[in-house]
């Protein structure tokens, strides 16, 4: 079958992309995690703070690979380059102007989830250095998704490897004080990730601009475009606004799994890296799904379009609940490559089982909304994030969390209800076939 050998040939890169990006994450938290859970805990917050910040340049990324994938279905490579320099220019320029504001005030922003005093103190050490790091991420992530919507997904496996591998070396060399630099404990994960960061974007910028790949950029002919930058917002804002949405929804969800205390956090987050594990096909589908989608429809064969986000949504779901029995099988064998406390690993445990329900919810999630996304569809995901996280996982934590007592476990159940409700809504959505007849252009 052609459409699933398409979705394969663009999906594999994307899941070993994923792989390796997962895998570097893991070995920094196992990293810092020998510091104790309260590093664990610290490093894992100031990562939600950043992910909040990067939810705004979404509003890019997501219009970019929309009218890239739909410019070359049309077999315009020029309008395909102009969207991408304009999203880069104007991306880049929005994320390096708002860094230092966002640095002096970290602290402030972490005092929110009200944990303890020992983490928000390392968890504000962590968060004023790798702040500086979202313009260099922003570059990487937008240059990787116009080449996945371009049907590349190959260049962004060989540069994300590249930037994994020095992660993982900076950040062990700066973590532990080594080579002559003094322990940095957290700072020294956060200035790693940044300067490897740094590096990813010089190559993509190389790359792109030495025209040897899909998609070109050109200093020469480059000139501020705002009519296109309003065309990217137009179909990336939604997207935007959705991730906003997560974000925030999470910082909620967060303040309500801080109150259960350290151990709770700690187990939250080996939860959470075990859960970006079992993401991975997803995240390689519902790329297919983007690409495959916006070049179909771009190319004015929508039933094809339909095809394969059906396709890829199937594949999906086969592959995460082979994961999710493995993960519910091993799940303490897992949990205590992070930490040694026997509490945090009996927490993190139930966390990773019950997640492992929650994998076939996940798999629609990811490659629908994928899909949707493709068509410049951007709204639906964002009514299906709003309705679950507000409409469901913060009342149903807080409802068996306090009123029932069942604590932190109740948060847990809450979480995985809510990527079912999610699922439902852009499933109906790509069903009913309202995203056929969306404009990019």
């Amino acid at each position: 079958m052609q459409t699933r050998k398409d979705i394969l040939g663009l999906a594999w890169p994307a899941v070993v992309d994923n792989l390796l990006h997962t895998l570097t994450h893991t070995v920094d938290m196992i990293m810092v995690g020998s510091l104790g859970a309260a590093y664990l805990a610290s490093v894992g917050l100031g990562g939600q703070v950043i992910f909040i910040f990067q939810s705004l340049m979404i509003a890019i990324t997501a219009g970019t690979v929309a009218m890239v994938a739909r410019s070359i279905g049309e077999k315009d490579a020029e309008k395909a380059r102009k969207v991408l320099e304009q999203s880069l220019f104007s991306g880049a320029l929005v994320a390096f102007a708002v860094t230092p504001f966002l640095s002096f005030y970290a602290g402030d922003f972490l005092r929110i989830y009200r944990a303890e005093q020992d983490v928000l103190f390392i968890a504000s050490q962590y968060l004023e250095i790798a702040i500086f790091g979202t313009g260099f991420i922003f570059i990487c992530l937008a240059s990787a998704q116009a080449l996945r919507g371009a049907g590349d997904t190959r260049t962004p496996l060989v540069v994300s490897s590249i930037i994994n591998a020095t992660n993982v070396g900076l950040n062990y060399v700066f973590i532990f004080g080594k080579l002559g630099f003094p322990p940095m404990g957290a700072r020294g994960a956060a200035l790693g990730t940044t300067l490897a960061f740094a590096f990813g974007s010089s190559i993509y910028i190389m790359l792109l601009w030495r025209k040897k790949l899909r998609l070109h950029i050109s200093f020469r002919r480059f000139s501020p475009d705002f009519s296109i930058v309003r065309k990217v917002l137009n179909i990336g804002t939604p997207a935007a606004l959705e991730q906003l949405v997560i974000q925030l929804g999470f910082l909620a969800y967060m303040v309500i799994i801080t109150s259960f205390g350290t151990e709770s956090i700690a187990a939250h987050q080996i939860g959470l890296r075990v859960q970006s594990f079992s993401f991975m096909p997803g995240f390689g589908f519902a790329i297919a799904a983007t690409a495959l989608v916006g070049q179909n429809l771009g190319a004015k064969n929508p039933k094809e379009a339909e095809k394969s986000g059906w396709e890829a949504c199937r594949l999906a779901i086969f592959l995460m609940v082979g994961i999710a029995v493995f993960i519910f099988i091993f799940a303490r064998n897992i949990a205590g490559i992070f930490v040694s406390e026997e509490s945090v690993i009996d927490k993190a445990v139930i966390f990773i089982r019950i997640l492992a329900f929650g994998e076939p919810a996940i798999a629609i999630h990811f490659t629908i909304g994928g899909a949707l996304r493709g068509a410049g569809d951007t709204k639906w995901p964002l009514y299906a994030s709003t309705a679950g996280l507000y409409g469901f996982r913060i009342p149903l934590a807080v409802f068996l969390g306090y009123i029932i007592g069942i604590g932190v476990i109740g948060a847990w159940i809450a979480m995985t209800v809510e990527y079912f409700v999610r699922s439902f809504f852009v499933s109906l959505r790509f069903k009913r076939g309202g995203w056929k007849t969306v404009e990019v252009f």
